[in-house]
């Protein structure tokens, strides 16, 4: 009886062992292991969480973090500025049209033995001080002529001479001249060549403009969907840890019944460790991201975005982005600012060349020129009363008679002549016109080779996008596969024909690829923007008009 005993408590102990080993656990602890989370020690709340508890959270949508940085962003306030510099230098260009009025002022004094008897005194010595103020306008014009005028304001002269019949005389003179190129220099001279370089510039810098306006957005919309995709995977990280925790819990309960050996609670507790320090990255990449965004977006380090948890509110939803590569290819090469850059380089060099082509040409100026003068003054007392006295009595008078005779009966004089230049052999001008027709036949091979390069860039982005569209495909048959897996693995524990662990590996797998789905979309999602950037066509004429001015949307910089 003792050994019948022995032997059967030995089965039913070993029977024990092996139900154990080999059945699941109770219903109640498999419940308890599959879905409860009762005894596992607390997970940290992700940051989104934290800023929704503390206040600190700003959803926003994409269209609106795009709004934001396009007012904000520092590197298209710093472009934007550009244009005030391109106007004014234009504005300077013009400064050559400004007119120039000079006003000089001289006197004089002179001293001289008398060895004329038409140029005598009563002291021998003759003596002639003089007093005059000049102004002088000068303008050129835009017609390629130069157009000055001197008046002399006030000119007086006074002296002991006798042969003199007017002392003190004063004398004034209007003169104006003109000088209009015929041939050389008439469409074409170097200020409206600076002026049309100017405006070339205006448009250059505007072609930047958008392009950095466009980089920023295409950078915007892919930084958010990288915080999408943070955040996500924070989540997935931290059920991750639950699930590791949860096994930990399990294989704790079993060591404790002597089902497992210790060696697979260490391990669980290694996997443990390792999920958490892939939770602790996952919130540090959700971290990295934020401050990548606040930097575009803020504007001033002390902005109130830096104390603000960006939350997006978009979902990666799949829309399916098509055009054919013919299409993409020729918005691409219609709308790079490449192609425009090189357009305006061109014209550059046509312009530069034109110049130089017009210094060939033959100098032919016609030259004007019109002066009328008048003089008035007293008598001298000291002149020869025998000599013949010429002066009108119209002149006698001080300074202001002498602009009346002028103006009323004025000494004229008139001029009009041509002036011809002839250039001779010119080997420098030759050198730099064969230079400038060389520059632009290599700026035209750029701009063929920059064609390819787009054609390349853009067929390129389509086979991205497609192959993000096809990524995306498998990765919904995946996750479809993953859901279905773990429903049947349920089923075979609640039957009793699975282990917890291996359940919980599922869970793990079926986290693992719905994250799987969500960098997909994302990828597609980036994809497309990609697509759009290569092809120029992310901006709108709504974004394009709230980027202008966001340098007035600076801080005091002082």
């Amino acid at each position: 009886m003792k050994v019948c005993s022995a032997s059967l408590r030995r089965v039913v102990a070993s029977g024990l062992i092996l139900a154990f080993t080999i059945l699941p656990l109770p219903s109640a602890m498999a419940q308890g292991n599959a879905s409860s989370t009762d005894g596992l020690p607390p997970l940290p709340l992700s940051p989104i969480e934290k800023a929704r508890e503390d206040g600190t959270a700003l959803p926003l949508s994409l269209v609106e973090l795009t709004k934001l940085v396009l007012q904000n962003n520092l590197d298209i306030a710093i472009q934007d500025t550009n244009e005030e510099l391109r106007r004014l230098s234009l504005l300077q260009t013009y400064g050559s049209y400004d007119p120039t009025l000079t006003g000089s002022f001289s006197t004089s004094s002179n001293r001289s033995v008398s060895t004329s008897a038409f140029d005598t005194s009563a002291a021998g010595t003759t003596t002639r001080d003089s007093l005059s103020m000049r102004l002088t306008y000068r303008q050129t014009m835009k017609t390629g002529g130069t157009l000055s005028s001197t008046l002399s304001a006030y000119d007086r002269t006074a002296t002991n001479s006798n042969s003199s019949t007017l002392n003190p005389n004063y004398s004034n003179n209007l003169q104006f001249q003109y000088q209009q190129p015929l041939w050389r220099n008439l469409r074409v001279d170097n200020t409206r060549n600076q002026i049309k370089l100017a405006n070339l510039d205006i448009e250059l810098n505007d072609v930047q403009f958008k392009q950095s306006v466009t980089r920023t957005i295409a950078d915007v919309q892919s930084r958010y969907w990288d915080l999408v995709s943070a955040i996500r995977n924070y989540e997935i990280q931290r059920n991750s840890v639950t699930l590791a925790q949860m096994n930990l819990r399990d294989n704790r309960r079993r060591l404790e019944v002597g089902t497992i050996p210790p060696i697979d609670v260490t391990t669980a507790e290694a996997q443990v460790s390792s999920r958490e320090l892939s939770l602790i990255s996952a919130e540090d990449q959700i971290l990295q991201t934020q401050n990548n965004l606040r930097q575009l977006v803020s504007s001033d380090r002390n902005s109130d975005i830096w104390k603000k948890v960006i939350v997006p509110t978009d979902t990666p939803d799949f829309r399916e982005y098509k055009i054919d590569a013919d299409t993409a290819v020729s918005i691409a090469l219609q709308n790079r600012p490449e192609m425009e850059q090189s357009r305006i380089s061109v014209t550059r060099l046509d312009l530069q060349n034109r110049l130089s082509r017009e210094s060939k040409k033959w100098g032919v100026d016609l030259t004007a020129s019109f002066q009328m003068s008048g003089s008035a003054g007293q008598i001298n007392p000291n002149s020869d009363p025998n000599r013949p006295n010429f002066t009108k009595p119209s002149m006698i008078g001080g300074f202001p008679t002498g602009y009346k005779v002028m103006f009323s009966e004025p000494n004229t004089n008139w001029s009009v002549g041509l002036n011809i230049t002839v250039p001779m052999k010119n080997r420098q001008l030759d050198a730099q016109l064969a230079t400038q027709e060389i520059n632009k036949r290599q700026e035209l091979m750029r701009r063929r080779q920059q064609e390819q390069s787009i054609q390349v860039e853009v067929l390129n982005a389509l086979q991205s996008l497609e192959s993000s569209r096809r990524q995306v495909a498998a990765a919904e048959i995946a996750l479809r596969q993953a859901r279905e897996q773990l429903d049947g693995e349920e089923k075979r524990f609640e039957a009793g024909l699975s282990q917890n662990y291996r359940v919980l590996e599922v869970q793990q797998q079926l986290s693992n690829q719905e994250y799987s789905e969500l960098q997909a979309l994302i990828r597609y999602k980036q994809a497309i923007i990609t697509l759009q950037r290569v092809m120029n066509n992310l901006l709108e004429a709504s974004e394009f008009s709230v980027a202008r001015g966001s340098s007035m949307n600076v801080p005091p910089l002082y």
